[in-house]
């Protein structure tokens, strides 16, 4: 028999190369505020918050839960931007055991709801700002509790019939102790919630156990071995209602001592913000999608010099053009270092490795005690050689439990311990991973899921739209531009104007697409099934 020493990563591990012991995710908060309490934990609005102070209020905030009888195993949605009241939040609903619902602040309406019902949620904490989306929506799911920042004191002009008053979370963490409560919360117990598109185009969620988040920061602390760097900052753009923004951002961060720079809305045309925080904070890390990257490395403002403080650049979310890879080095004599992920394995399942980086267009290595493989598309059970394109498939400790609440997909993506990523790849001699495809028609857009199913429905409840395809196509800022065919209807008008205007009143901004294209027919095949490649114009690389 022939030696194939690139099998050998497949075969399961004896023992594995790291120590897992047996922690929750609050325990990473608990440890840097006992061991730096004068940290500096948060920056936001020009205001620090120290970890000793960020601690005492996570525990104000968990006593108050337990006494409006939030108990271990609750669903608690998180329906916040990048604020010190998520991380106060997120890390309160922990300890006492319950299970952190992360809900993109972007979608409204009849998506809210049914993120809201899916997950079971029985509490909302949000801002005062997103009062009348919520409000819209509440009577329709079994949500108990409203908690909101009050920001501008909107809860005190609202009418409430029928729903339940909110309550204001800052009074909250004043009226209760700063004592550590008794933590209700086990390794092996169920942590978060993640909604992820996956490879179905339907939202679910993931459910992440707290060992496995635990598992993949401990695995990305070994991994990216840097030099400890104190209570140096970390710029966090990427939202923590996202994996990547959770745990690239906010748990490594928690679990290194780091200084979290606070961006709750980043506007992708405007970088001038961006560029004096980077040049004010001098942050160690900051974690983006490519198209900010792209964005950055366009700009005359850009300098050797801005850029100095980033010893650890990551890009993820979406697959990083080598030509951006080779104009940063150029530019700065580092790498970016590229991380693939997903919502299904806590956040980071290959990483280019630091500090040598990997080659321009790969996703990198499989992390500590991940393994990673590429099968055939049509069975999903042969592994194929290096340079052949097939599915990437992954396993490890960072894995989720399954889908809440849906064995069917569960046992469909999770075979015999390896997740199947719905991604179409290839490995190369040396065992670095490259991303191709995706095996439907997903668009990923400033590093979110976009599926054009759920776009084409809007488009055709137009008066005037006959056909639609709906395709990405590559975006300098965004990485892919959700973009639309349409196909009018005989003697009927409409401009793009109007189209867009009747999509926005329906859809999440950034499923919104940003170009309209009138066309005579979309092109099909002999079956009927759209040909959207022969839409989209060539990749860029």
């Amino acid at each position: 028999m022939t030696e194939k020493p690139w099998l050998k990563s497949y075969e399961p591990r004896i023992s594995p190369q790291l120590d897992y012991p047996p922690l929750t995710i609050p325990r990473f908060l608990f440890e840097t505020a006992e061991k730096h309490p004068e940290y500096i934990a948060t920056t936001f609005n020009e205001t620090d918050i120290t970890y000793g102070e960020l601690n005492a209020k996570v525990n104000g905030m968990a006593h108050a839960l337990r006494s409006l009888g939030v108990k271990k195993g609750d669903h608690c949605a998180l329906f916040l931007p990048n604020t010190p009241t998520y991380a106060i939040a997120y890390y309160a609903i922990l300890k006492i055991g319950a299970v952190v619902v992360n809900i993109n602040v972007g979608i409204q309406g009849e998506e809210l709801a049914d993120s809201l019902n899916m997950s079971r949620a029985r509490v909302i904490i949000s801002l005062d700002v997103f009062i009348q989306n919520i409000y819209r929506v509440l009577k329709n799911t079994a949500v108990e509790i409203v908690i909101l920042h009050s920001v501008f004191g909107l809860e005190q002009k609202m009418k409430y019939d029928g729903v339940p008053r909110p309550l204001i979370f800052n009074d909250l963490v004043a009226a209760h102790p700063e004592h550590e409560p008794d933590w209700a919360c086990l390794p092996e117990d169920l942590a978060v919630l993640q909604f992820t598109g996956g490879t179905t185009g339907r939202p679910k969620a993931a459910m992440l156990a707290h060992q496995s988040v635990v598992a993949n920061i401990m695995q990305t602390v070994e991994w990216v071995n840097a030099e400890e760097a104190g209570n140096d900052a970390v710029l966090c753009i990427i939202p923590f209602f996202h994996v990547f923004g959770m745990n690239a951002c906010l748990n490594l961060a928690v679990r290194k001592g780091y200084r979290m720079i606070l961006v709750p809305r980043f506007d992708w045309l405007d970088l001038i913000p961006l560029m004096s925080m980077i040049e004010k904070y001098r942050p160690i890390s900051l974690p983006a999608v490519p198209g900010l990257w792209t964005a950055l490395l366009v700009s005359s403002r850009t300098t050797k010099e801005l850029l100095a403080s980033l010893q650890v650049p990551v890009s993820g979310g979406a697959p990083l053009p080598g030509k951006v890879q080779d104009q940063y080095e150029a530019l700065t004599g580092r790498k970016i270092y590229v991380a693939y992920g997903l919502s299904e394995a806590s956040s980071a399942a290959l990483f280019a490795p630091y500090p040598k980086g990997a080659p321009p267009g790969s996703i990198g290595l499989p992390l500590s005690d991940t393994d990673a493989r590429i099968v055939d598309i049509e069975t999903g059970t042969k592994a194929l050689p290096p340079g052949e394109v097939g599915e990437l498939t992954v396993r490890g400790p960072q894995m989720m439990l399954g889908y809440y609440e849906n064995e069917a997909l569960t046992a469909k993506v999770l075979r015999d311990g390896w997740l199947y990523t719905g991604d179409l790849a290839y490995m190369d001699e040396s065992g670095f991973f490259y991303l191709v495809d995706r095996k439907d028609d997903l668009i990923i857009t400033s590093g979110f899921n976009v599926y054009p199913s759920g776009v084409e429905d809007v488009l055709l409840a137009h008066p005037a739209v006959k056909e639609t395809a709906v395709v990405g196509v590559p975006d300098r800022t965004r990485g892919q531009a959700v973009t639309a065919y349409v196909v009018l209807k005989e003697n009927r008008q409409a401009d793009r104007d109007v189209i867009l205007a009747f999509c926005r009143e329906r859809l999440s901004d950034f499923k919104v697409p940003r170009a309209i294209h009138f066309v005579e027919r979309i092109p099909r095949n002999p079956i009927g099934k759209p040909l959207k490649a022969s839409l989209k114009p060539g990749r860029e690389g």
